[in-house]
């Protein structure tokens, strides 16, 4: 079944304690987070302990996401106290597990499986990873760890086989490490309404941005061009059929620009952008 219950639509393994699972509604109803619980198998185990299951809290209105954040804030923290980054304190909506021995459900390293779990059938709802798989040895370590993934947006639900394969990249796009500019919202073919897709067709971010532009798109991009707000063209880069691209744009001067982007059914959507 799709579009019917809740799924991880982002993961973010950064660097030191950037830790983050956004979590996605796409049903037409809220849903109260009580009746679901997060679950840690590390480095291939077969089973969670007790003090990796974090029974989850919150309501997720429709077709909307709630951002769980690794609960370090302390400021003065070092070593594995060491706080998150602004950037990702901002985003967060509820944070979890501040203690290791107590629980450490989120002190996942890239190397860990992850299940969301819904309490009342005892059933996982969505799996990241393989349950059992030590990802050194499978390799799917290598674009987890110190990663940003987002899920596309032609998944409209769970994976809940805990032991078939894991292709990472077919089902979720990499920003790399420590992007959090997206986290609070998630484009998904599960949304119907013209007005929000054509919201969430494009997101191009950070904005005002210093040297990278990030692009997430609802379908694969075919064309970016860059212009300035007087016409003329200051880049044009094939995007290669990607969902998410991100622009090197180091060699422009500061100020206001236009991004245009071509996308597969032929749309065309501009956002304007500020380099400062």
């Amino acid at each position: 079944a799709q579009c019917n219950e809740l799924f991880i639509s982002e993961y973010i393994e950064g660097w030191s304690n950037n830790k983050a699972l956004e979590i996605y509604n796409p049903t037409g109803s809220a849903i109260d987070m009580t009746d679901y619980r997060l679950e840690r198998y590390s480095n291939g185990a077969t089973a969670a302990g007790d003090n990796q299951k974090t029974d989850l809290t919150g309501t997720i209105e429709p077709g909307d996401v709630l951002v769980y954040v690794i609960d370090k804030q302390d400021p003065d923290g070092v070593d594995f106290e060491t706080p998150v980054w602004d950037e990702l304190a901002e985003q967060a909506d509820i944070w979890l597990n501040p203690v290791y021995e107590e629980n450490n459900t989120m002190y996942f390293n890239g190397n860990d499986a992850m299940v969301l779990r819904k309490i009342s059938t005892n059933t996982p709802i969505d799996i990241f990873g393989v349950i059992g798989e030590d990802p050194g040895t499978a390799g799917w370590d290598e674009v987890t760890q110190n990663q940003t993934l987002v899920r596309r947006p032609e998944v409209t639900g769970g994976d809940t086989q805990a032991v078939d394969e894991f292709d990472v990249l077919a089902v979720w796009d990499s920003l790399g490490a420590n992007v959090f500019d997206h986290l609070g919202f998630h484009v998904c073919d599960c949304v119907t309404s013209v007005e929000n897709r054509t919201a969430n067709a494009l997101r191009a971010f950070p904005n005002p941005f210093r040297n990278h532009l990030d692009l997430l798109a609802d379908q694969p991009m075919t064309e970016v061009v860059v212009r300035t707000l007087s016409g003329t063209e200051a880049l044009r880069v094939p995007a290669e059929g990607r969902r998410a691209f991100r622009l090197d744009l180091s060699v422009l001067p500061t100020g206001a620009y236009l991004v245009e982007v071509q996308l597969a059914d032929g749309r065309m959507e501009r956002r304007q952008v500020v380099k400062h």
